[in-house]
């Protein structure tokens, strides 16, 4: 399995914020996806993910939009995966859309004029065509670059920046603030603040002295575990427990796997 992130190149720096690249098989149970307060252009260059829905585990389109995210999404690689990922920034996305974010918020949705990338013969030939193809929808008036600026600044506050300071400093009031960030990045202030706040947990549970639920739920910012907990039922639908063994389960699928490479290639 390997994960890479790649930085934009200058023609979508106000735009993107990474471009990143999947390869690899997930265990079989299914993964739950942390939203991280950014939309998505997912091309598949090999089999899609499978993606529960309603109708049950329904293949995703080759290329698809994925808005933000803010309720429960499982996926599931039954077969090798290959994925190229244009991650916008938080308010990027409108200019790649040519049209507001909001209405694709918890949607994934087909993109039918993207590029093909399975013909592509190495990693670097697709980057660049993902990129190209970005560049070439652009519609910079519809960037709204003070959207952004109050995006930035609830990241760079960890979520704790209260919506009249929010609105003070880019010089609107809390309502029109509001407005316009959703319209702009497809979530309220007050959503990215959550968002942002529960991705500190997963930062916490790699910190040194975190040794219990309680004192991650503290070091994300949280008031007790009760708090914490509500919010992994509102983002992935499980506990923190659940999430935990979840994971540790797909560590251990990938520590097997790694094993039986290795003895395969000493035979």
């Amino acid at each position: 399995m390997r994960y890479a992130e790649f930085p934009p190149p200058p023609e979508l720096g106000a735009y993107v914020h990474c471009l990143w690249v999947f390869e690899g098989q997930d265990a079989d149970e299914p993964q739950r996806i942390v939203p991280d307060g950014r939309a998505e252009l997912i091309l598949h260059w090999r089999t899609p993910y499978l993606e529960q829905t309603e109708a049950g585990w329904t293949p995703q389109p080759q290329a698809l939009f994925a808005g933000q995210l803010t309720q429960p999404l499982h996926l599931l690689a039954r077969e090798p995966a290959g994925v190229v990922g244009v991650r916008f920034r938080t308010a990027g996305a409108p200019a790649y859309l040519q049209s507001h974010a909001n209405p694709f918020t918890d949607r994934r949705m087909a993109v039918t004029e993207a590029p093909d990338l399975r013909a592509a013969e190495s990693e670097a030939e697709r980057l660049r065509l993902a990129a190209a193809y970005v560049v070439s929808r652009l519609q910079p008036r519809l960037h709204d670059p003070h959207m952004q600026a109050a995006a930035d600044e609830i990241r760079t506050s960890e979520g704790r920046i209260a919506l009249d300071d929010l609105a003070a400093r880019v010089g609107l009031s809390p309502r029109a603030l509001q407005r316009r960030f959703l319209e702009a990045t497809g979530v309220p202030p007050r959503t990215l603040a959550s968002i942002v706040r529960f991705r500190r947990v997963f930062e916490a549970l790699q910190a040194p002295g975190v040794a219990n639920w309680t004192a991650c739920a503290q070091a994300a910012g949280y008031f007790d575990h009760p708090q914490m907990a509500k919010d992994f039922r509102r983002f992935l639908g499980c506990t923190p427990s659940e999430f935990l063994a979840a994971q540790q389960g797909l560590a251990t699928h990938l520590a097997d796997a790694n094993v039986q490479a290795g003895s395969t290639a000493r035979s």
